[in-house]
């Protein structure tokens, strides 16, 4: 099981990659744009592919910083001896079936002026 320290440096480390090579994007297009003609072979669109490795390998670091920070937990997805029922006093919002339809369907047929 990997130290809190190292986890939390991985982390740290890989989302200040991802902030850095978000800056380091618009920089380049900032350039890019302020030279007027763009040179032939770059592009204001894609970014270079320095920033896209920056990106992933700081990506990397994000999940294993976030992966190594110990055991998981168990998911169960089964309810047996647990039934799962809403209360028979609470109603859902999204039940509601009085809606402008029946409104719409009269004045289409010429019934409300």
């Amino acid at each position: 099981m990997a130290s809190f320290s190292l986890q939390s440096f991985l982390s740290t480390a890989g989302a200040l990659l991802m902030l850095h090579s978000a800056f380091s994007c618009l920089h380049y297009r900032t350039i890019l744009l302020s030279a007027g003609d763009v040179p032939p072979g770059y592009s204001t669109t894609k970014p270079p592919s320095d920033v896209v490795i920056e990106v992933l390998v700081g990506f990397a670091l994000c999940l294993i910083g976030q992966l190594a920070c110990g055991p998981f937990l168990e998911v169960r997805a089964s309810t047996k001896g647990r039934e799962v029922a809403a209360p028979p006093y609470r109603t859902r919002d999204f039940d509601i079936y009085n809606n402008r339809g029946k409104a719409i369907a009269k004045a289409k047929k010429g019934k409300i002026s």
